[in-house]
């Protein structure tokens, strides 16, 4: 599956180019609610799995000063990465991964993986997204620990550049980074519409996600339905962001009562996430 990575295509902004990482973009440079302010750039990047970063992609993501990979797969996933990638010609280990409770600094060319799994040891894969907004509901409900650990470092006084993935960078990461924007007053039809990105940022790994679900017995022949499955259409993030009003009473609602943030740390998310600069998007 090599030669996938080298048939990805060059992608404007938002997305970033990182060979060896697919659907790879910077969640800011979108406006807000308020004419005078964007989220900012630079600070937070979304993407599918990136465990099989080329050398020169990971020298990328030291330019952009990433520090932090937050990987909210599951031990199941991970764990048939292997197989399904043979191939690819990386280092086994790209990123430092640290023990719970390791406080050693990390070491100024290191980056630190965190392992904050939605769903530990379930095979939470695109192959079990069936029902879209029951879906999500499932990742929100069963998120509020992995999200906490994201959210908390995004709650810190200058918290360092990070990546937030699963395995397409589509479904659980696609929550996070909603409520990220709903915290800031991201319009719901921008949120949907950077969501719906996600299309295009793995448009060339769509046959390899294809051939995998189809060999899913519920799926079998059944091509429209992993069409859906693969998919990220607007709509789906619009019916998510009203459940998250319905349910939590908004993005705040479910950060404070669910996850379980004060108001100090929302409002120091917000201030991390705000900028000045003109909205690109």
């Amino acid at each position: 599956m090599a030669e996938l990575f080298d048939k990805a295509p060059e992608l404007s902004p938002p997305f970033v180019n990182v060979t060896g990482i697919a659907n790879f973009r910077d969640i800011g440079g979108y406006s807000t609610s308020s004419a005078d302010q964007s989220i900012r750039s630079g600070l937070v990047y979304r993407c599918a799995d990136p465990s099989k970063v080329q050398p020169d992609g990971l020298a990328k993501l030291k330019e952009l000063g990433v520090k932090k990979v937050f990987d909210l797969r599951s031990i199941p996933e991970i764990s048939k990465q292997g197989p399904e990638w043979a191939g690819v010609a990386i280092e086994k280990e790209v990123f430092t991964t640290r023990e719970e409770g390791d406080e050693r600094p990390v070491a100024a060319d290191e980056i630190e993986r965190i392992w904050c799994p939605v769903f530990k040891n379930t095979d939470y894969g695109p192959e079990q997204v069936a029902g879209f907004v029951k879906a999500y509901s499932d990742i929100m409900a069963n998120g509020p620990t992995a999200y906490k650990t994201i959210l908390s470092h995004l709650a810190q006084p200058n918290p360092s550049p990070c990546i937030i993935h699963c395995t397409a960078g589509k479904d659980r990461t696609g929550v996070i980074v909603a409520i990220l924007y709903l915290l800031c007053s991201v319009p719901s039809n921008t949120v949907a519409k950077e969501y719906s990105l996600t299309d295009t940022g793995l448009q060339h790994l769509v046959p390899l996600f294809t051939e995998r679900l189809l060999k899913n017995p519920a799926l079998k022949d059944n091509e429209e339905g992993v069409k859906n499955m693969i998919s990220a259409q607007p709509e789906k993030m619009a019916a998510t962001i009203e459940m998250i009003q319905n349910v939590y009473g908004g993005a705040e609602g479910y950060v404070r009562d669910v996850v379980g943030l004060n108001d100090e740390q929302i409002a120091q998310i917000r201030k991390n996430l705000l900028s000045d600069e003109k909205a690109v998007f």
